[in-house]
């Protein structure tokens, strides 16, 4: 039996070890943030959202196995949809406020996050069709739906396709509208990288090389670039939001960008009775930059609040 003064001597070899395993994860972690920071980011975010609760889950939707997170329990669905060249991620911490009162999906669309493109394409009508087959094949025939950016643009076009399926729209800094005063995401350069992270968080600031060339891979994404490069003015906006039915809420961060304000107030005069909501801290993505505002407003509208 070893003696109290080895038990002593040998026991502060346990957390020494377990520092210097935290210590290698820790470093392994920067050296692939360098090498993949856009990636690492996002399975940070899975790791977070499945240590959370959240479900992860993937489906037959109409042939396409949609990749899903899900969480809570009660009352109509809330779908979350992302936008252009990001994934089902950049809801997570929406989603973890709004599942505490109720149930919410997030998917990643075709051709993006864990879900294959579609054969069909990567345009607008084809995302509205997989969005249809992902609630057919949940088995929802009435959902509320809010999507950012390309999701927004997605939803909208769905209201107005099915009327009878959407509850509630909410607009998070929506495209499907094009203007003078827009700026394009799309980066195929350092500098264009650079002016997009710009206009997407609605001030300056130094970004490594590294992150601006993140940016560039992004948009190589073949669902992202076939999208920019097979763009179909046929599928905007302007004649479809006359036609949505849904009570709906633009939720827009004064400082975005890419889409300036004044987008916001096309949609709110051109949806019947939509309701505005103006952020003045937030830009392109107020899920993530005003998520407790946006959560609130979601969960209020919802009779929750």
């Amino acid at each position: 039996m070893a003696s109290n003064t080895t038990q002593e001597k040998s026991f502060p070899i346990l957390p020494l070890l377990l520092t210097l395993g935290a210590t290698a994860g820790l470093s392994a972690l920067a050296v692939r943030f360098y090498r993949r920071p856009y990636e690492t980011l996002i399975d940070v975010a899975h790791a977070g959202m499945l240590l959370s609760g959240v479900r992860e889950e993937t489906i037959d939707a109409g042939g396409l196995p949609m990749h899903f997170y899900c969480a809570g329990r009660r009352g109509t669905p809330v779908v979350l949809v992302h936008g252009l060249g990001s994934s089902a991620e950049t809801w997570a911490p929406l989603m973890w406020l709004l599942s505490k009162e109720l149930l919410v999906y997030a998917a990643d669309m075709p051709g993006f996050g864990r879900t294959p493109m579609a054969p069909e394409g990567v345009n607008i009508l084809t995302h509205v069709l997989y969005l249809e087959r992902f609630l057919n094949a949940l088995g929802y025939p009435r959902v509320i739906l809010a999507g950012n950016s390309l999701g927004g643009w997605i939803v909208t076009h769905f209201a107005a396709e099915h009327p009878e399926r959407v509850e509630h729209l909410y607009l998070l800094n929506s495209a499907g509208l094009r203007r003078e005063e827009m700026n394009s995401p799309y980066a195929v350069d350092r500098a264009s990288a650079r002016r997009s992270m710009e206009y997407m968080l609605g001030r300056s600031m130094p970004l490594p090389g590294f992150v601006l060339d993140a940016m560039i891979r992004n948009s190589q994404n073949p669902a992202y670039a076939g999208f920019i490069h097979g763009y179909d003015p046929a599928e905007e906006l302007d004649s479809v939001l006359a036609q949505v039915q849904a009570p709906t809420t633009i939720i827009w961060g004064e400082q975005d960008r890419l889409f300036p304000v004044s987008i916001a107030h096309e949609f709110h005069a051109g949806i019947p009775n939509a309701d505005l909501v103006l952020l003045p801290h937030a830009a392109h993505m107020p899920q993530t930059q005003a998520t407790r505002k946006v959560a609130q407003i979601i969960i209020r509208d919802a009779g929750m609040g």
